[in-house]
């Protein structure tokens, strides 16, 4: 019996070519379907931290200041109007708090939601263990919400130092300014403090990320997941204020200290944690390192909650 061994090999050739241009497509869907995504995420982080409040001028927001204020205006307004001082308080505004889930969260959340409730998820996890599912999603997440607010948080002090009088244009003693005081007296140590910020704001935002991706699968629904988290984070803000003002009232306007109890109250407002670069070691007398070690922590009993429910879809 005569076989065309010639013929099946074209076929089967032709036939790995046709899944290999498949692959090939929709990796390149996937690519500009991701690029948009978090493209659009960076300009959100840009304008949030534009609608930061501007302190040289407490009646208008920075973006207001970056348009309408010339350089000699802001040079008047002294030294809360330059480019440090803004980039400084990025993150001087309510809805901070409130917008960063929804921007650190919204490519990946997205994109596992249209996996998760879908055919594909069958698919995927059919060729990996549930352990490497779960840290793939997350570990993915977690690069993408660190990179899209890191990069937003730089491109916004690019646009920020191109318009304000930089710190040494005012001429200022260390001794006689705010600005030394706060942040360092030596350009390192303001430069070092102001890469802390962003460093900090983006590892928020990657446990956000994390966090946004469990609640999918929880509340079985991504937008619930994620205005949840924005929900938090507004009623944290409020809840603190007033926490705040009546520690305020008890001890702080009457010279006392005030109680390390009340000081971990004060660290479950999520809202808070955007402050904890500078004031951290200060409020709770132990190290940065410190606080690293608790949000790997936390990342980790992330990882474990969202592995638990993807092993228990499976059985």
């Amino acid at each position: 019996m005569f076989v065309d061994t010639d013929g099946r090999q074209g076929l089967e050739m032709a036939a790995e070519k046709g899944k290999s241009g498949m692959k090939k497509r929709k990796y390149q869907m996937l690519r500009v379907h991701m690029s948009w995504k978090f493209c659009l995420c960076v300009v959100g982080v840009v304008l949030l931290c534009s609608c930061s409040r501007f302190q040289g001028s407490f009646d208008k927001i920075s973006l207001s200041a970056w348009l309408c204020d010339s350089r000699e205006e802001l040079l008047q307004m002294g030294e809360s109007a330059s480019a440090y001082s803004v980039m400084a308080g990025f993150q001087d505004m309510e809805w901070f708090a409130v917008l960063l889930p929804l921007l650190a969260s919204f490519g990946s959340v997205t994109d596992f939601a249209g996996q998760w409730f879908s055919g594909y998820y069958y698919a995927d996890i059919s060729r990996k263990t549930y352990r490497r599912y779960a840290a793939g999603w997350l570990i993915r997440s977690a690069l993408q919400g660190f990179a899209s607010v890191a990069l937003g948080i730089l491109l916004y002090f690019l646009l920020v130092s191109c318009k304000f009088p930089h710190y040494g244009e005012f001429g200022l003693d260390a001794g006689n300014s705010m600005i030394a005081m706060a942040y360092g007296d030596t350009a390192g140590k303001r430069f070092w403090s102001l890469l802390l910020a962003v460093f900090h704001t983006g590892l928020l935002a990657a446990i956000l990320a994390m966090l946004a991706v469990a609640l999918t699968v929880f509340c079985k629904d991504a937008f619930f997941a994620v205005s949840s988290l924005a929900l938090v984070g507004y009623f944290s803000i409020k809840l603190d204020s007033a926490f705040t003002g009546a520690i305020s009232m008890q001890y702080f306007n009457l010279g006392q200290e005030i109680p390390m109890v009340y000081k971990i109250i004060s660290f479950f407002f999520p809202s808070n944690h955007l402050y904890y670069t500078h004031n951290f070691s200060a409020q709770y007398g132990v190290g940065y390192w410190l606080y690293l070690v608790f949000l790997g922590l936390l990342a980790a009993g992330i990882w474990l909650w969202f592995y638990r429910m993807v092993k228990r879809r499976n059985e």
